[in-house]
This record gives structure tokens, sequence and C-alpha cells, in this order.
């Protein structure tokens, strides 16, 4: 009985968290999203833009032609930007942030970044893991 209970516990919870992904124009994302697109990726034409909701989570993905992906929360906010080709463009990161990296991993790409709002986290081509605190001041530096 206790097997059967918790076999459909896990069901109903599996059934909950069921992920709704769907494809929306540009035009169906949230305000602050669209500027941020418009004021960095202007020329830039877009493949998708995907709503992904889980559970009570909203958020929007916008892949660029250019191999951009781009992740904004509920409130289009930029969460992530991820290079398949080439770097996450330098002008999309806090400047304290592009210093750093210029100055200790020169010869290194940035292939993500990520700003969860009580953090920062830089993944370079190498393989390191750069994370910053909210005042931008290098906390650590790791592999991948």
């Amino acid at each position: 009985m206790k097997k059967l209970i918790t076999l459909i516990a896990a069901l109903l919870l599996t059934i909950g968290v069921r992920a709704d992904d769907h494809q929306i124009t540009f035009g169906e994302l949230p305000k602050n999203a669209k500027i941020f697109v418009l004021t960095y990726f202007k020329d830039v034409p877009f493949k998708e833009v995907v709503i992904e909701r889980r559970a009570s989570l909203a958020q929007y993905e916008v892949k660029l032609e250019n191999g951009l992906k781009l992740q904004f929360d509920r409130m289009g906010f930029c969460t992530e930007i991820e290079a398949k080709r080439g770097s996450v463009p330098a002008e999309v990161m806090p400047k304290k942030i592009v210093a750093t990296v210029a100055k200790h991993f020169p010869d290194c790409l940035v292939k993500k970044f990520e700003n969860n709002g009580r953090m920062y986290e830089v993944i370079l081509d190498s393989g390191v893991v750069l994370t910053f605190n909210t005042t931008l001041r290098l906390i650590d530096i790791d592999e991948e």
C-alpha cells in the first residue's frame, strides 16, 4: 500500500510541474525584454521566441541568428545570455565584470553570462567559471 501511495504521489508531482513551452511572437515578450533586444541586438534577426512555463514559473527565451540565446524572467529582465558561436557581447555585461575578465583572462571568450539577482556568473571558453557578488567583486573562480 505504501508503494502505491508513493507511486501516485510521484505521478501527481510529475504532472503538476509539466512543462508548457510554446512559440510566441516578439510582440508578446514583456516590455523590458523587447527594450533589451532592440537596444543591443536590433540588427540581428531572431530565430524563435519561446515562453517556457514550469509550475508557477514563466520565462522567455529568444534565439538569435548569430548564435546567441537570451533568457528573460517573467518581468522581462535578462537573466542569461549564452553564445553558441563567438562570445557574449561586452556591452550587455557590467563594465567592472568585463574589465576583470579582460585583465585576468585576456585570451578567453565569455560563452555564458548569468544574473540571478544575487550574483553574476561568467563562463569562459576555457571552462573557467567566475562568480561575482552584487557589488561586482570577484568572489570565486572554479572549473566547469
